[in-house]
């Protein structure tokens, strides 16, 4: 593994990669233990699904786009893997309820960097769960279980919190008290130096509205997204099991 100014994350080689994919492959079990399928999505969002999911009202300076040399185009760097998932169920009908799960490269602007800890790039597996509230709600509370048994046995000692995005600007403050009030965001954060390695988030009806994913009712559809930060995962697995193989599956992880 080696990083340098020229590179915007780690770049990962032989044991290095081999424990990346390892460390993906089991947050992947915890995805198929909850009936999600598999779906790649690119890595480029057109900017008008995030302006529909209202991401460039809230965090305008952390998005990235993707220019010609010559002109502004309407694509940006996706920030979250998520996003994908509502532009592909837009206007569509939930009759049950629906888990995807995507592996992605996301893409956020940092004033400072450290390597495995805040990145320009960096990479996510999410876990993305629409339909009726009580089975979201059953299903995020299992994903999130799973997560945690997860972290403990590969050595990530840590705790959820109730949290909100750290980055609101200061004209959607309100959206970040919200957040904190109503507790629809939690984090995992290690016990040394209280790093989100992972985080639940429960949307409500928000992203059901907004991109008009709805019951056979007509009712706006409920979500929630579970995400782990890989690269985040990686650097302090890699730090508490130096002499560790992160092997496959084993525990009540799988």
């Amino acid at each position: 593994m080696t990083t340098s100014p020229a590179h915007s994350a780690p770049v990962r080689d032989g044991d290095a990669l081999r424990h990346f994919e390892r460390i993906d492959e089991r947050v992947r079990l915890v995805a198929r233990s909850l009936g999600a399928g598999e779906v790649q999505y690119p890595a480029l969002i057109a900017r008008a699904v995030l302006e529909q999911a209202e991401y460039t009202q809230s965090f305008p300076h952390l998005l990235m786009s993707a220019n010609c040399s010559d002109a502004t185009t309407e694509w940006c760097l996706s920030p979250a893997v998520c996003y994908h998932t509502y532009a592909q169920m837009a206007r569509g009908v939930i009759r049950e309820g629906v888990a995807l799960t995507a592996r992605g490269r996301c893409f956020r602007h940092e004033d400072g960097t450290s390597p495995g800890v805040r990145q320009i790039e960096f990479e996510m597996r999410e876990i993305v769960l629409l339909g009726p509230p009580s089975w979201v709600d059953e299903s995020t509370e299992r994903a999130r279980r799973h997560i945690e048994v997860l972290a403990r046995d590969l050595g990530l000692s840590g705790d959820w919190h109730v949290a909100e995005d750290p980055f609101f600007l200061p004209s959607a403050a309100g959206k970040a008290l919200m957040q904190r009030l109503m507790q629809v965001k939690r984090e995992y954060r290690l016990h040394e130096g209280q790093l989100a390695v992972a985080s639940v988030n429960r949307h409500g009806s928000f992203f059901g509205q907004r991109f008009e994913i709805t019951t056979p009712m007509g009712d706006p559809v409920h979500s929630a997204c579970i995400a782990v930060g890989l690269d985040r995962w990686w650097h302090h697995v890699r730090s508490v099991n130096t002499t560790q193989e992160v092997t496959t599956c084993s525990g009540s992880s799988c």
